[in-house]
């Protein structure tokens, strides 16, 4: 890895549906402790309300990567979040990949009642994905 390649610290945003953590208070505890990369956490009352074009828009606004945490598909309090929440993620990796941007850039997992650690292990494996792939070049936020 060149020098350039290991101070590159990936910005991921981490939608999450509100159920996923076990405690809010932990989640500073989380970002604090994280090392190598960037988080911007969002709660969300169901991943089923993060659209594919929200999704898309937060990576022209300069996200190297997004990673939705969603319940269990069994577990969702509004039946099908989940559900929706993955049909979205593989259309769009599929559109990254066709874009030759990474479909690594957008990911998504199921958890809930998750501890902090938890929470920050799911986005430290999307971190790595991620800074093989370098800074995100469909990125607006860098052209301007």
């Amino acid at each position: 890895m060149s020098g350039s390649s290991r101070k590159y610290q990936p910005r991921i945003v981490a939608l999450y549906c509100a159920n996923t953590l076990s405690t809010q208070a932990e989640l500073g505890a989380a970002m604090k402790a994280a090392e190598g990369f960037a988080i911007r956490p969002v709660e969300l009352p169901c991943s089923s309300k993060a659209e594919l074009s929200h999704l898309m828009k937060l990576l022209a606004e300069g996200a190297d990567a997004v990673q939705i945490i969603a319940c269990p598909e069994d577990n969702c309090q509004f039946l099908v979040g989940g559900v929706r929440a993955d049909r979205r993620v593989a259309r769009g990796r599929s559109l990254l990949k066709q874009a030759g941007l990474g479909e690594e850039r957008l990911g998504i997992a199921h958890g809930r009642g998750l501890t902090a650690r938890e929470f920050l292990e799911l986005l430290e494996r999307r971190a790595r994905l991620v800074r093989g792939l370098g800074k995100n070049p469909a990125s607006l936020e860098d052209q301007a």
